[in-house]
């Protein structure tokens, strides 16, 4: 190799980001190219949490800034950042454009965390905000078996999937009843519409409380730790699921499409976020707990 191409070489390595020289994992698919960000631990295969960022996010973004990196690490699990294409999710919502196989992209990372040692084949979960979350549901949908849990942050079951019959799962919801972007009661998403349909939140929930045949939910008022916010949390929590199965909804009263736990991107246009629980936390708290 010629100085100058080393020059050139070493100065293009300078340039990316620490986490990208540590753990940027490369899959090729039939899109091309797709990139996940893994912050692994030491010891051998370990639970992993691969998280799924919203719209217009990359996954680096949502390691540095969302909370779920640190919150994975203290509680000794591996935690994972994929990229969408075009910074977005296909989740297949009714209305939505046409893109690429998300559902083979997301079943081939598993399989490579898996071969490469990175995750417990038994210990995988899988979490996303937003775009991100009716990913998430879009793969409980069509590959339930891999994931050990699911965990959803402002987003709702997509419409016109077509059909839906996971395995009963262990799932967490975090929805604001305020959220104008996904609405909580279902419809369009996006501020004006036009971005494709979703179920409501109960209808989303009462899904999967009846797929892993819980009786009936229980509500408590969580402690208001940030007056200042606007806010209040109510956690609601199924009762008699099947073994091994729950269901939660962290119901923020008031809370707008904003991560609980992390400052609103804009309060004025998507609502206030809830400084009560952190999200990140409540949901890798759930899934240490193997539920």
């Amino acid at each position: 190799m010629s100085l100058a191409r080393l020059l050139i070489l070493l100065v293009a390595l300078a340039a990316l980001p620490a986490a990208a020289l540590a753990g940027d994992l490369v899959i090729g698919t039939s899109d091309g190219p797709r990139h996940a960000l893994v912050a692994p631990v030491t010891g051998g295969p370990q639970p992993t949490v691969i998280v799924l960022h919203g719209a217009l996010g990359t996954g680096e973004g949502y390691a540095r800034r969302t909370g779920f990196a640190q919150a994975a690490n203290a509680r000794g699990f591996a935690a994972v950042f994929p990229d969408g294409l075009d910074r977005q999710w296909h989740d297949g919502r009714r209305g939505a454009p046409d893109g690429p196989d998300d559902v083979a992209f997301l079943k081939a990372l598993v399989a490579r965390l898996v071969a490469d040692g990175v995750a417990d084949p038994r210990r995988v979960y899988l979490a996303g905000i937003s775009n991100g979350g009716m990913m998430t549901f879009t793969m409980a949908c069509k590959a339930s078996p891999l994931f050990a849990g699911i965990a959803t942050v402002i987003a709702n079951m997509p419409e016109g999937i077509g059909p839906c019959s996971p395995r009963p799962i262990p799932v967490v919801m975090i929805n604001g009843t305020a959220d104008p972007m996904v609405p909580y009661r279902g419809g369009e998403v996006g501020l004006r519409g036009g971005r494709g349909e979703v179920w409501s939140v109960e209808r989303t929930i009462e899904f999967f409380a009846g797929l892993d045949g819980c009786r009936k939910p229980q509500s408590e008022d969580l402690p208001h730790r940030d007056p200042a916010d606007g806010t209040r949390v109510k956690r609601i929590a199924w009762s008699g699921c099947r073994p091994g199965t729950s269901v939660t909804l962290y119901q923020v009263e008031g809370g707008g499409h904003a991560l609980p736990g992390q400052r609103s991107l804009a309060p004025r246009l998507l609502g206030p976020s809830n400084g009560d629980i952190d999200a990140a936390s409540v949901i890798l708290d759930a899934f240490a707990g193997g539920g």
